[in-house]
């Protein structure tokens, strides 16, 4: 019997890309996914209600990609007045299993869903990604103003959140990085078949993943670029770099760029 998966990651990791992969040997992701510019292949429930849990936690902000990061101490004192529709939910999801389940919140909430969970039936997989390799699509691509140190400090937080937690639970899980999965597939693969215990081929990862394989996303030269082209915004475009939400405000957190396009960028769907 399949088990039931679990992604933690720090987020804007290419998860989104392995969520998919897996999901196609049959895993439920819900009865619909949240999308942004593109499928999450996130369980939307589980995303709105893992919203609710950083709303009871006090936590003001709803993107757990900002600066400080949400308390776990205080999630895990939400857990213990959680209404019904939680354990509800889990209750919904086991009975479509196996299930997966995906989102950067989880770094935090899983504090929270352990509670309602039976963990010996889950297998917890981390997914980072090249901070550069990240930054990189970020500026290029004008999704968020945010510093190459400041995008940092929020995946070492999530990623080290979400490690702690496995530690603290003794959980065994499968670390993997976006790089790892597209560099050398064919052992990312294997690694991924032995854990799950799945049968996931080249062409399987081919049809979920359109950008070549057996080389990394972003080249020097576009981490160079972006470099460049952030400098420019941060010293010439200050309106349009900064606009912090205020605490317990709604909306995003910054003000998307518009950057206008620079000679040789190609809009692209990959990570």
């Amino acid at each position: 019997m399949k088990p039931n998966v679990v992604i933690m990651t720090g987020g804007l990791s290419g998860s989104s890309v392995l969520a998919h992969l897996i999901a196609r040997e049959g895993f439920w992701l819900g009865d619909s996914v949240k999308k942004i510019d593109y499928k999450t292949f996130e369980n939307s429930q589980l995303v709105d209600l893992n919203d609710e849990i950083l709303k009871a936690s006090g936590y003001g902000w709803i993107d757990v990609m900002d600066i400080p990061p949400p308390s776990v101490t205080r999630i895990e004192q939400a857990a213990q007045h959680a209404e019904g529709k939680f354990p509800a939910f889990v209750e919904t999801c086991d009975a479509n299993g196996p299930w997966l389940w995906k989102d950067p919140r989880l770094s935090y909430t899983i504090y929270f869903w352990k509670r309602f969970l039976q963990l010996e039936k889950c297998k917890f997989i981390l997914m980072s990604r090249d901070i550069r390799q990240t930054w990189t699509g970020i500026v290029l691509r004008g999704k968020m103003p945010i510093s190459f140190a400041d995008l940092r400090a929020i995946e070492r937080n999530c990623i080290g959140q979400a490690r702690e937690f496995l530690a603290r639970e003794k959980i065994d899980y499968l670390a993997m990085t976006f790089e790892e999965l597209i560099t050398r597939p064919e052992e990312s693969l294997a690694a991924l078949n032995g854990f799950l215990g799945l049968g996931l081929t080249l062409d399987h990862l081919g049809a979920v993943y359109k950008g070549p394989l057996h080389r990394v996303r972003w080249s020097r030269a576009d981490f160079l670029k972006a470099r460049l082209r952030f400098a420019y915004y941060k010293h010439w475009k200050r309106d349009a770099i900064v606009f912090p939400r205020k605490w317990g405000g709604k909306g995003s957190g910054c003000r998307h760029l518009n950057l206008p396009p620079l000679e040789g960028d190609m809009p692209s769907s990959q990570p």
